[in-house]
């Protein structure tokens, strides 16, 4: 049989390989364009980094100190202690939200600049100033500046650990990393309302103290991991980019924005979904389903232990076949569930509803992180994740307003718009060319 060039004439062409340092070889060109990017690495083997755990550190104490204050401490506080209204209450805990949404693409800039552990450590401390400042407030106006001050200081904490976790692992293993992050944030903001509700009942001095204290963790763990102690030989250096002018960065920035476009309107509709069927669980779980506040304390537990069981196997099943059918398939079965509990009857019946929910998330959570991060030109990573939030936050904060409005005309109608957002953006999604989902370089970004 004739050769060419080494090929034989009538045998299918190979497709070049790529000898991997566990000894294997893989193919090149497949789903994902990283495979220069380091081996795979499995959670177990990510967690053997000090600098994931410093992350962990930060954003656990973030979201249980969010979480405990403006979901059961400062309602109960400033209701009863402090004589303020529900609509001033309303604004102060506004106040922390839109801070934190408007400031992370400022902080992701800083982040890209001088690292993540240099952005952490101010932006930290200022957070748990304003915690510990809190109870020594007495009127509207202090309690919502200190609000401001810890939604600046919290806003750099996911530009910083997504960008810095995803710079640790290499994009090959970007799921698996921003999932024990994300685990770290279901976590702490799951145990932080649970447990100062239990010390609010006895003491708000005490609340606040515990607060406080688990509040210094997150500085505390920044000077850590800007000491370099937590550093180990398999990371890899930090590139900033201090000598570099803004016009220069918003430039490139946008360019990746504009490549990166066709995310944006998915970014935005997703969360709105989840804005509009929020704020109606509540009135929804009491007036039509009579549930308990134990009986819906259950239902959100079983929930949230079903993604958490259920989150590090699907990232690492993002991080081998990567993100289109993971997320498709998440959106569809989120779509199900949300039309689902809408028709709940029973507690029992409601349980494996939740739980179908709680299996989305855990499947759309990673696929949805290995997407937007590997759309991210690794120069500007912090800058554009915070850009995405920003677009995230945007929905979430738009989608309670409707969700009540629909509420209000029909209790059933938010799930059933939610439900059909949640399939057209399965269908969108769909209908995306594989190629589109592959990992975008620092190589490619525009000069």
């Amino acid at each position: 049989m004739r050769e060419i060039d080494g090929h034989r004439i009538g045998e299918p062409l190979r497709r070049p390989r790529l000898q991997r340092p566990n000894g294997r070889d893989e193919p090149l060109g497949d789903h994902h364009d990283d495979h220069r990017d380091g081996p795979r690495l499995s959670p177990r083997e990510l967690a053997r980094r000090p600098q994931m755990w410093g992350f962990v550190a930060t954003t656990a104490s973030v979201e249980f100190c969010r979480g405990a204050l403006f979901l059961s401490l400062l309602p109960a506080y400033l209701t009863q202690a402090q004589h303020l209204s529900v609509a001033e209450l309303g604004v102060v805990i506004s106040g922390q939200y839109l801070t934190d949404t408007l400031c992370k693409m400022p902080a992701g800039w800083l982040v890209d600049r001088f690292g993540p552990w240099r952005v952490l450590l101010p932006f930290l401390g200022l957070a748990a100033a304003a915690v510990y400042l809190m109870p020594r407030a007495h009127d509207l106006i202090p309690f919502l500046l200190l609000s401001i001050a810890f939604g600046l200081g919290t806003s750099a904490n996911w530009p910083a650990v997504l960008a810095g976790s995803v710079h640790l692992a290499g994009m090959r293993s970007r799921a698996s990393a921003t999932s024990i992050t994300f685990l770290a944030w279901l976590a702490g903001g799951g145990i932080g309302p649970v447990l100062i509700n239990f010390l609010v009942g006895r003491s708000f001095r005490t609340a606040f103290d515990v607060l406080a204290a688990v509040a210094i963790i997150g500085p505390v763990a920044a000077a850590v991991g800007l000491s370099g102690l937590l550093r180990s030989p398999e990371d890899p250096p930090w590139r900033e980019h201090e000598g570099e002018d803004l016009a220069t960065t918003m430039r490139e920035a946008w360019q990746n924005l504009r490549q990166s476009a066709w995310i944006i309107p998915g970014m935005f509709v997703q969360m709105l979904a989840l804005g509009i069927v929020v704020p109606v669980l509540v009135p929804f779980a009491r007036t039509q389903l009579h549930l308990t506040q134990p009986q819906y304390g259950l239902l959100l537990l079983a929930g949230g232990s079903v993604t958490v069981l259920c989150l590090i196997p699907f990232s690492r099943l993002v991080d081998h076949i990567g993100s289109k059918r993971p997320l498709v398939a998440g959106f569809v079965l989120a779509a199900l569930a949300v039309l689902l509990l809408g028709w709940a009857g029973a507690e029992m019946d409601l349980l494996w509803r939740v739980a179908l929910l709680g299996l989305a998330y855990a499947m759309v959570l990673p696929a949805w992180n290995g997407l937007t991060v590997g759309q991210i030109d690794s120069q500007r990573r912090g800058l554009l994740l915070g850009v995405f939030m920003t677009i995230e936050g945007m929905g979430i904060a738009i989608g309670p307003a409707i969700g009540g409005a629909l509420y209000t005309w029909a209790v059933r109608a938010p799930f059933v718009v939610a439900a059909v957002i949640l399939l057209c953006v399965a269908a969108f999604y769909l209908t995306v060319p594989d190629v589109r989902f592959g990992t975008r370089r620092s190589s490619d970004a525009p000069r």
